[in-house]
């Protein structure tokens, strides 16, 4: 049994917030550490640009006003949002807010520091960069399958990490390189060692602890002779370059001290998504009772898996104290621009089950505000929740006259319920945006097709129904509904005429595997097909080319595809080649 809750709100709901009390006294606040705590809707993000704005226009160079937030794109926003509200009070400012994530303000530290020194450029290290030496390392393991009764000692030269026996067969695979980075990432961000991870796991009776400790002694001197091999170029991943920037401040007073005095203010946008590394940096530069304005929503933590800790909210006003030693002062924000009193009633029966203090749950709407409405729906499958949803936005959008800009659906896992939701929104004709960010790369639009291509071109038993449907509907085919329907009907009234019975999707499946079929077929239907049977030929004739790689041949499909001229030209506004 699936659920799906639908959410309707009135489409207008835009807040006069000048008039909040609340949001005033943060806005005014410029003495000391400062928490904000609000509920959804309470105009937490609009009072920090209220904040930034009223800093600038006393006079304060934009440059030494520091925002940090969660993610790159959360921060483009904030700093484009800041930049206007600037622009539309009448101020001509040079310099802009220095709106940074935390591991991109950890990043220019490290790199201002290694140029005042003369030395090269720190560099990121990549996900997919880690992945290939974790796994290279893991690949060194001899006799992933059992244990040489000849060699009694688990940590010799055949695993000098000495892995427990029940993990052995999973070594190599993706997954366990995946969690092991994660393990050794969340390890990093709470500034935990190889000695204390060791300690816990003996402690707790974790023996894969242990050994990944021992694993992280080896991953560090590699990536300290990568180090050497780049000519001294340090390569960070994003939970070390917190710490390193948080040890170099640590280790150099006068540049601490510099850094502290060059930071007018610094406001913090979505705190309960930091971790204890980012907190630690926090705590740095901006400690000891300096002006620091945090906004939070304890419930609304979503980047657990990344290492976020929205314990950090609770302790915050132990932990950054004003200069006389007392804890620092927190503003509720208790009144939703969003939401009407009925779904504030709903929500607030839900929220009364979650743990936690609860005062910033007790939400008040507008006066003026439409009450809205809650409707919750169970399904028996996913199949008829897509389709559901799909009849209710196109409803919505019909009906009621709400744009397509004003929808939003919320998925649990990406992975596993985005793809269906997907085709059945595309089906109906609903336009769908994914943020590429909140993807990983082998999820992106733009890549995955690729991807699939390339694998159903190299393993053609994976080229079934369900992967024929995502190469047509995709770019490289560019079909809509209908024309996927009118190539059905085709190659079924072709493959009757025959006597052949088989379902569409299985003549489907045949026609890219053999286009010659779709010769038969109206031009206009076929030509989705006939374009993904060619790239899949393509493939297959790069990757059989002497020396070929992955990079070869999807450079080759890359091409053939003609996508960079067709995106290009719709970038510029012309149109695009045929």
């Amino acid at each position: 049994m699936q659920a799906y809750r639908l959410v309707r709100r009135p489409a207008e709901a835009a807040p006069a917030r000048h008039d909040d009390p609340r949001q005033r006294e943060v806005v005014a606040h410029t003495q000391g550490p400062l928490l904000v705590l609000g509920g959804p809707g309470t105009g937490k993000t609009d009072t920090l640009v209220e904040a930034v704005a009223a800093r600038v226009d006393e006079g304060v160079d934009p440059e030494r006003i520091l925002v940090l937030t969660f993610s790159r794109r959360q921060a483009t926003a904030l700093r484009h949002r800041i930049e206007a509200r600037i622009a539309g009070g009448g101020r001509r400012v040079v310099h802009e807010p220095l709106v940074r994530t935390f591991p991109g303000y950890a990043f220019g530290l490290l790199r201002r520091s290694a140029a005042e020194r003369g030395e090269p450029s720190p560099r990121l290290l990549t996900g997919p960069e880690q992945d290939l030496i974790i796994r290279e390392l893991l690949d060194m393991v001899d006799g992933v399958t059992g244990p040489d009764p000849e060699r009694p000692d688990p940590a010799d030269e055949a695993d000098p990490v000495g892995w427990p026996e029940e993990l052995r067969p999973a070594l190599r695979t993706r997954a366990f390189a995946g969690q092991l980075r994660d393990l050794l990432q969340r390890a990093t961000e709470r500034g935990i060692g190889p000695v204390e991870l060791a300690r816990l796991g003996e402690r707790l009776g974790r023996a894969d602890w242990p050994a990944a400790a021992r694993f992280l002694r080896e991953y560090v001197a590699v990536l300290a002779l990568r180090d050497v091999s780049n000519r001294g170029s340090v390569a960070y991943d994003p939970a070390e370059l917190v710490r390193a920037a948080t040890g170099l401040l640590a280790d150099d007073p006068e540049l601490c001290d510099a850094e502290r005095h060059r930071l007018a203010y610094v406001y913090v946008d979505e705190l309960a998504d930091t971790d204890p590394a980012q907190v630690d940096l926090l705590a740095t530069v901006a400690g000891g009772g300096r002006p620091l304005i945090a906004f939070a929503d304890p419930d609304s933590s979503t980047y657990a898996f990344r290492g976020a800790d929205p314990a950090v909210v609770g302790a915050f006003t132990h932990r950054f104290r004003t200069a006389s030693g007392a804890p620092a002062r927190t503003v509720l924000l208790d009144t939703s621009y969003r939401a009407g009193a009925g779904l504030l009633a709903a929500t607030g029966r839900l929220a009364r089950r979650l743990r936690g203090p609860g005062t910033h749950r007790r939400l008040a709407s507008r006066p003026d505000a439409e009450p809205g409405s809650v409707e919750v729906r169970v399904f028996r499958s996913a199949t008829s929740e897509a389709a559901y949803l799909a009849h209710a936005l196109r409803s919505a959008h019909l009906l009621d006259g709400v744009p397509w800009s004003r929808m939003a659906v919320l998925v649990r896992s990406t992975a596993r319920q985005l793809p269906a939701v997907q085709r059945a929104l595309h089906t109906a004709g609903v336009p769908t945006v994914v943020h590429a960010e909140d993807l990983p790369l082998h999820q992106q639009p733009a890549v995955a097709p690729l991807l699939l291509l390339l694998r159903c071109a190299l393993e053609p038993a994976r080229l079934d129904e369900e992967a024929a449907v995502a190469l047509l509907h995709s770019p490289l085919g560019g079909a809509d509904p209908l024309a996927e329907r009118r190539l059905r009907q085709g190659l079924r009234t072709l493959a009757l005429a025959t006597g052949d019975r088989r379902p569409s999707g299985d003549l489907l499946v045949e026609a890219l595997h053999d286009p010659a079929v779709l010769a038969g077929i109206d031009r206009r239907w076929a030509e989705p097909a006939q374009a993904v049977a060619g790239l899949l030929g393509t493939a297959r004739e790069a990757a059989e080319t002497p020396g070929a790689t992955a990079e070869t041949v999807l450079w080759a499909v890359w091409r053939a595809s003609g996508l960079a001229e067709r995106w290009a030209a719709a970038s510029r506004g012309g149109p695009a080649p045929g």
